[in-house]
């Protein structure tokens, strides 16, 4: 009974995570940005910063979402280039099933040497968020973890 109690404890458990992978693309000379999140966690979110409730349940919301979502990156994500803060451009969002996946990027003639991100989606919102950020230059990876209180990931490469 008393290992019931524990198992239960620990399905009962949230978690609250976004992963993002940054890749720099030799060809397009640019740095490639797609994060991952949970449908409603996002909409949430996007819901308390335009003060209406939304929904991608609702095909009529999901404009309003979409157009919600820039404000959200450009105050809660940031990218440092070899120690120069990048402009970022977000080109959009693609819901599937309930994942949803937010497209940026930025110019970036040269293989980076060093990556600095942060993510601060949902650091205050949800007690336990862990933001996952993965980044690849030129085949060599490296990956690092955003909770609140750490502050960015810096990446070598």
């Amino acid at each position: 009974m008393l290992w019931l109690t524990f198992s239960s404890a620990a399905v009962a458990h949230n978690v609250f995570t976004t992963f993002t992978t940054i890749e720099w693309n030799s060809g397009d000379k640019s740095i490639e940005m797609v994060m991952q999140t949970h449908a409603h966690e996002l909409e949430a979110l996007l819901s308390l910063n335009i003060g209406k409730r939304l929904t991608f349940l609702d095909d009529g919301d999901y404009a309003r979402l979409e157009e919600a979502v820039k404000p959200a990156v450009d105050k809660m994500v940031a990218l440092e280039v070899d120690g120069q803060l990048v402009d970022i451009t977000y080109l959009g969002m693609e819901l599937q099933g309930q994942t949803v996946f937010l497209y940026m990027e930025t110019k970036w003639v040269t293989a980076p040497k060093k990556i600095t991100f942060m993510n601060a989606m949902f650091l205050d919102e949800l007690p336990g968020q862990n933001n996952s950020v993965m980044a690849t230059v030129g085949g060599i990876r490296r990956a690092g973890e955003i909770v609140a209180d750490s502050g960015p990931v810096t990446m070598e490469f």
